[in-house]
């Protein structure tokens, strides 16, 4: 049994492997073209059926900051009432699979971050997002989310508004949930009045026990403002639930 885990171990890793490289297309690839690992933290914490406490930590190059940094967040997450009920064979243990409509309100602290003149100083940022899920056909779920980040980086006020959509679908692997994803996401930054980033996310979650999950990724994160520079990042995310 071991010795099964262990080969299976491999191959996820010999596949996360493949795919970050294959995020950057032979002869495509710059030599300024960089590659991070950025893990992270997360707690959530349920306070009734309607709405739980999300708390994160994380540690990482030019994810939230130009710099490497860590930052910190603390989020309310709270379900809206949803136009029609989810049907009794959709419903799950996961209090986020188990919504059509919820909201995030929440504050993040980057502890280093670049102002419009390259001095590094913190930042703070106000977070409010959307979330809604559709089923699809074969068990597939369609993720909307629209977020507004409001951010002070040291004096300077901008807002950043990021659009993401997402596909997943649960399986059951040796009697735990395996959830695969993909995501994309867009990112208009009012400090240059345009779109300036984009965001590719494969991955996986793979629930453990009913209060440990842990989450693996690849990224390539592509940047056009205020400079052109892609990122392939590899994300490993850990997570209890309570």
């Amino acid at each position: 049994m071991r010795a099964g885990r262990h080969g299976a171990g491999r191959q996820l890793a010999s596949v996360l492997a493949l795919a970050l490289a294959s995020l950057s297309p032979a002869g495509e690839a710059r030599a300024a073209d960089a590659r991070e690992f950025w893990p992270e933290l997360n707690g959530f914490v349920q306070i009734n059926e309607r709405s739980r406490a999300f708390f994160n930590a994380a540690y990482a190059l030019a994810k939230e900051s130009d710099v490497k940094s860590g930052n910190v967040a603390a989020y309310l997450d709270v379900s809206l009432k949803p136009i029609a009920r989810m049907r009794r064979d959709l419903l799950t243990d996961d209090w986020q699979r188990n919504k059509y409509l919820w909201a995030r309100v929440g504050y993040d602290r980057i502890f280093q971050a670049t102002d419009s003149t390259g001095v590094e100083v913190a930042e703070n940022r106000g977070v409010v997002a959307l979330y809604g899920r559709i089923p699809l056909p074969a068990a597939t779920w369609l993720e909307t989310r629209s977020r507004a980040d409001f951010r002070w980086i040291g004096g300077e006020y901008s807002n950043r508004y990021r659009f993401r959509l997402d596909l997943s679908r649960e399986f059951a692997v040796r009697e735990r949930a395996v959830v695969p994803y993909c995501n994309f996401e867009w990112f208009y930054d009012t400090r240059y009045d345009d779109w300036a980033r984009t965001l590719l996310t494969l991955g996986a979650e793979v629930t453990m026990t009913d209060r440990f999950r842990w989450e693996v990724y690849v990224a390539r994160q592509a940047d056009r403002l205020p400079d052109e520079k892609d990122l392939d990042a590899l994300g490993v995310v850990l997570k209890w639930y309570y």
